[in-house]
């Protein structure tokens, strides 16, 4: 199903029925790699599965997504939907956005889980680092996402999930350039929301892969635990739902119940 927000399309699927869960995808992936987790899902929920602008079969907004650009577009589908509050999943850059959300419309949020995801901003290398891929979006796109993809996986992870690497490598190069350089900024440009996410009123979970580089799973166990209701650290890396979907779908179900 599509919507148009500010002259752009947006794509979402809307499955099941009950309490609502709006699922929100990583950075160069789209809807689709929730769909191991949907069956489950859907079984006790309604549950809205919505491509991120620039991704998917959601059109760009502009040459900065931020995070508030996301999660006005979030609003729009819930608006549509006539829906006034949900639980919100998200993977990676869907989790920076879900606190952006959260933090825009906390009337709107009952609860989030952060699945290899934090409240923080990135650090200074970072910002640079994402600066520099950004450059060099403009001359080497297909080859900055494989070797950026693929070094979110361990030797072991892709060999074993070779198949399905395969298939999410195929959806990330079909992100627009535009879509990557606009996603990619906003991150960068995103605020750190750590006292927001410790003093939030609504349920909170954190699900973090021990050998993921980009987030620090330690650091997050150290920094927030007291403050959540769920927290794991679970073998794998930043790509979680893949490298250990099973271990993934029972924390998302335990945050749930």
């Amino acid at each position: 199903m599509e919507i148009t927000h500010k002259g752009s399309r947006i794509f979402y699927t809307d499955q099941g029925v009950g309490a609502t869960i709006i699922l929100l995808h990583g950075f160069l992936e789209n809807s689709s790699m929730w769909n191991d987790l949907l069956p489950f899902l859907i079984k006790k929920h309604r549950v809205i599965c919505i491509d991120l602008l620039g991704h998917g079969k959601t059109a760009c907004l502009g040459y900065v997504h931020t995070m508030q650009d996301f999660s006005d577009a979030v609003l729009a589908v819930m608006n549509e939907l006539h829906i006034h509050q949900s639980t919100i999943i998200g993977h990676s850059m869907g989790g920076y956005v879900g606190i952006a959300f959260a933090k825009a419309y906390p009337e709107k949020v009952n609860a989030i889980c952060l699945l290899n995801a934090t409240p923080e901003a990135d650090s200074k290398e970072r910002k640079q680092v994402r600066l520099r891929a950004n450059e060099m979006a403009k001359t080497q796109y297909k080859q900055l996402v494989r070797m950026s993809f693929m070094n979110l996986f361990d030797p072991t992870s892709k060999a074993q999930f070779s198949d399905t690497i395969t298939t999410a490598l195929h959806h990330a190069l079909q992100t627009p350039v535009q879509g990557y350089i606009a996603s990619n900024e906003g991150m960068r440009l995103r605020e750190d929301t750590s006292d927001f996410w410790k003093s939030a009123p609504f349920k909170k979970g954190m699900i973090l892969g021990e050998t993921d580089w980009i987030i620090d799973a330690q650091r997050q166990k150290d920094t927030f635990t007291p403050y959540i209701d769920h927290f794991a650290i679970i073998k794998g890396g930043h790509m979680s739902h893949i490298s250990n979907k099973d271990v993934v779908i029972k924390h998302v179900l335990s945050f749930l119940d």
